[in-house]
C-alpha cells in the first residue's frame, strides 16, 4: 500500500483537496451574505425567461421612466434558471466554482512563466492570501465573471508572445462578444489589449536605448503589431452585435460621472471608512513586488525584466487604490508580475512538494480534508434569501407592504440598497431608486445625486416629498454610532464625527406633524403621509 502511493505524485492530491477546500470555504462565505443587487438581477432575469427580451424601457421606477440598458442581461438570465431549478444553493455553488476556475488557472499560468522555478508552497500561499484580500467581494455577484474573462484575455496574450503566431488570437471576439453579454467589465478587457499594445510600444523604444537588461524576447514586429490590431477591431465589432449593439456604449458612457464612486461601498477608495486590510497589505506586497522587479533590473543584479508584466500589475495597483472594485482583477493581473519575480531566481527543492517525506504529504492531506469536512458541517443549506438576512435586509418590512393593500397605490421611497431586495420581494411596487441605474442623467445631475438631495442635512424635506408624491417612506431604524479605532484616526485621519449615522431625513419625518410611523422593527421603519 506504501508503495502505490509513493507512485502516485501527491501534487494531484494535494491540488484537488486544496481546491476542494476552497471551494467549500467560498460556499460558506457567499452562504452568509446576501448582495443587495442580488434581488434585481434575479426578478430582470425572471422577466428575460418569460418575454424572450432583454429589458428596454424601466418599469420599476416611479421616477425615471426611460430606457435602460442592461448590460448583464445574459448573467441575469442564467440566474433566474439555475435559481428555478436549484435554488439559491445552486447559485452559490456557480459562483464558488467560476472562483476556483479563476484560481486553477492562475496556477497554471503561474507555472507557464515561472517554469522550472514555481513552486507548489508559493503559489498556494499567494492564492490564499490573495483570496482573503479579495474576500468582502465574492458570493452570488455577477462581477465575478470578470476574473474568468480578464484571465482568459492575459492567458491569450502570453500564449501569442511566446508563439507570436496569430492563431492564438482567433478566440478574442468570442471572448469579448461572450463578455459584452455578461458584463460591463469587458471595457476593462478591450482596454487592457489596448494597454499591451502600448506597452509594447514603449518596449520597442527602450531597446534603442542603451538599457542593460534583455528586451530582445519582448519586442515583437509591425506584423504582430498588425495582427492584435486587427483582432482588438474584431473583438469591437462583436460586442456590437449584442442585442443593444450600440445603445450599449451610449449607455456606459453616462459612467463619465463619477459621483457613485464617493457613495457606493464598493467603489470607495482604499482610503474611506471601513477599510480592508486584507487589502492593504496585499496592495503594500504588489507595490513592493513592483519595487523589486525594478530594482534587480537596474541594479547590479541586471536580471531580465517583463515589461508587460510589470505595466498590468501596475495599472490594476492604482486602479485598486482608486477604488475597491478593482481589486479582485489586481488579484489577477499581479500574479504574472509575481511569476516574473519567481522564475528570475532559483528556488530551494525544500519548496518542492517532491522532496517532502511521504508522512507530511498525508498529514498535509489529512489536514486539507478535515477543513473541507468542517466547512460543509458549517454550511447553511437550508439557507432562504428572502427572509434570513433580517438583520441587512427588510424582511419583516416587505411583508407588511405586500400585505398592506390600504397604502398600494402610494410612491414608495425606501434606502439605496434596498432597492434591489425590494424589486424581488414586493414586485407591485415601483420605487424611487434602486442599485440598477446610479449614473444616469436625471433632473440635471444624476440619478444617484436626486436621490442625495433626500439626505442632505439642510434639505427642504417635505418639498422634495411633495414633488414626488411620496407618500410612503421605508429607511433603516436607528443605528448606533461608529467608532473609529486609534490607529485609524492617526493614520487616516477619520473622526468618530464622520462615522456618525445620524439622519437629519429620519428626524425629520419623526418630528412632522405630516408623518407618522406605521412600522417599526429593529431594521427599518416605514412612516406613512397622514
Amino acid at each position: 500500500m506504501l508503495d502505490f502511493f509513493k507512485k502516485i505524485k501527491f501534487i494531484y492530491f494535494f491540488w484537488f483537496f486544496f481546491y476542494l477546500f476552497i471551494l467549500f470555504l467560498l460556499w460558506r462565505g457567499a452562504a452568509s451574505y446576501l448582495d443587495p443587487d442580488f434581488g434585481w438581477h434575479l426578478s430582470v432575469g425572471q422577466e428575460i425567461a418569460v418575454s424572450g427580451q432583454v429589458p428596454g424601457a424601466n418599469h420599476y421606477n416611479y421616477t425615471y421612466t426611460g430606457n435602460w440598458v442592461d448590460h448583464e442581461w445574459l448573467s441575469n438570465l442564467i440566474i433566474a434558471n439555475i435559481y428555478e431549478v436549484f435554488c439559491y444553493q445552486g447559485l452559490i455553488f456557480l459562483f464558488s466554482l467560476l472562483v476556483v476556475l479563476a484560481l486553477i488557472w492562475l496556477n497554471l499560468l503561474f507555472r507557464f512563466i515561472a517554469g522550472r522555478n514555481s513552486s507548489e508552497i508559493l503559489i498556494a500561499v499567494l492564492q490564499v492570501f490573495g483570496l482573503m484580500a479579495a474576500w468582502p467581494h465574492f458570493g452570488v455577484r455577477v462581477q465575478q465573471v470578470a476574473l474568468l474573462f480578464l484571465l482568459g484575455l492575459l492567458i491569450i496574450l502570453y500564449f501569442y508572445d511566446q508563439s507570436r503566431r496569430w492563431i492564438w488570437l482567433l478566440p478574442l471576439p468570442l471572448l469579448f462578444y461572450l463578455w459584452a453579454n455578461l458584463h460591463a467589465s469587458f471595457l476593462m478587457g478591450l482596454a487592457v489589449l489596448l494597454f499591451w499594445l502600448g506597452v509594447k510600444g514603449a518596449v520597442w523604444l527602450l531597446a534603442k536605448t542603451r538599457l542593460s537588461f534583455r528586451l530582445a524576447d519582448q519586442i515583437i514586429s509591425r506584423r504582430q503589431v498588425l495582427a492584435v490590431s486587427v483582432f482588438f477591431a474584431l473583438s469591437l465589432a462583436a460586442t456590437l452585435f449584442t442585442p443593444y449593439r450600440l445603445e450599449l456604449y451610449a449607455f456606459l458612457s453616462d459612467y463619465g460621472n463619477t459621483v457613485y464612486q464617493s457613495y457606493i461601498m464598493e467603489w470607495l477608495s482604499q482610503f474611506s471608512y471601513p477599510f480592508y486590510y486584507w487589502q492593504l497589505l496585499y496592495l503594500a506586497f504588489v507595490g513592493t513586488a513592483i519595487f523589486l522587479s525594478l530594482y534587480f533590473a537596474f541594479g547590479r543584479e541586471k536580471k531580465p525584466l517583463n515589461f508587460w508584466h510589470l505595466a498590468l500589475a501596475g495599472l490594476f495597483f492604482l486602479l485598486s487604490f482608486q477604488s475597491r472594485r478593482h481589486f479582485p482583477l489586481l488579484f489577477v493581473a499581479s500574479f504574472p508580475l509575481f511569476a516574473s519575480l519567481a522564475a528570475n531566481f532559483s528556488l530551494s527543492h525544500r519548496r518542492h512538494f517532491s522532496h517532502w517525506p511521504l508522512w507530511l504529504k498525508g498529514y498535509l492531506i489529512i489536514c486539507l480534508s478535515v477543513a473541507s469536512l468542517l466547512q460543509i458541517y458549517l454550511i447553511d443549506f437550508r439557507l432562504d434569501p428572502r427572509r434570513d438576512f433580517s438583520g441587512d435586509y427588510p424582511v419583516a418590512a416587505a411583508d407588511f407592504l405586500c400585505r398592506d393593500n390600504s397604502t398600494a397605490a402610494g410612491n414608495l421611497f425606501s434606502e439605496y440598497v434596498w432597492g434591489g431586495y425590494l424589486i424581488w420581494t414586493c414586485p407591485q411596487r415601483r420605487l424611487f431608486i434602486d442599485g440598477r441605474l446610479p449614473q444616469v442623467p436625471y433632473a440635471g445631475h444624476t440619478f444617484l445625486e436626486e436621490y442625495l438631495e433626500f439626505l442632505k442635512s439642510d434639505a427642504d424635506y417635505q418639498a422634495k416629498l411633495d414633488q414626488y408624491d411620496i407618500s410612503l417612506v421605508l429607511i433603516k431604524s436607528p443605528q448606533p454610532d461608529l467608532k473609529a479605532k486609534p490607529w485609524e484616526k492617526l493614520l487616516f485621519q477619520v473622526t468618530d464625527a464622520d462615522l456618525s449615522q445620524r439622519s437629519h431625513f429620519r428626524e425629520y419625518l419623526e418630528m412632522s406633524p405630516a408623518w407618522s410611523r406605521l412600522y417599526s422593527d429593529d431594521t427599518a421603519v416605514i412612516y406613512s403621509r397622514q
